[in-house]
């Protein structure tokens, strides 16, 4: 009986132990990539949705309404990544990678209509997925989380997949 109870007062203390909450083994890359891409996909999770819903081409309502399928779950990700490692406020604009869609651009694209805007939206796009591209690049070369290893996977074929099916949609735009 005692040494059943001494079997039993060992696991529970290394399931504890197992269970504490130290933030996940992370470093300074990883921290980089999930502190600026998480705004970056918020922006773009605007831009897409303002796509979805005001595109006049319906090739760029579906690639705005893809846009906010595909993002939505890593945008959750990036959020929940900044509470499990213990990350400071996301930065403001001014120190953003390249590829944002900053506020003037935006404020911009919100003022447009027609082809004008279904170009413009195609190309910020286009330009934003570059700077997703290099982020997560960045964060192949030196990071080692291994969730945000796989989203910069994913996002890192964006220069082969993605960037090349916008710019064509904005030449095939009357």
């Amino acid at each position: 009986m005692q040494l059943s109870r001494a079997v039993v007062a060992v696991g529970l203390v290394l399931t504890a132990v197992g269970c504490s909450s130290a933030a996940p083994s992370h470093n300074d890359a990883d921290a980089a990539f999930v502190l600026h891409m998480l705004p970056h996909h918020q922006r773009a999770l605007e831009v897409a949705a303002l796509a979805a819903a005001t595109a006049s081409d319906p090739r760029v309502t579906a690639f705005g309404e893809r846009i906010v399928s595909e993002q939505t779950p890593e945008e959750q990700n990036l959020t929940r990544w900044v509470d499990d490692l213990d990350l400071p406020v996301q930065p403001d604009d001014s120190t953003m990678a390249d590829g944002y869609i900053d506020d003037t651009a935006f404020a911009r694209l919100k003022t447009e209509s027609g082809t004008t805007f279904d170009r413009d939206f195609l190309l910020l796009s286009a330009l934003s997925e570059e700077g997703a591209a290099a982020m997560a690049n960045v964060e192949l070369q030196g990071g080692t989380y291994e969730p945000a290893l796989t989203l910069a996977q994913s996002i890192s074929t964006a220069p082969d997949t993605q960037i090349p099916e916008l710019r064509d949609l904005a030449n095939q735009l009357p």
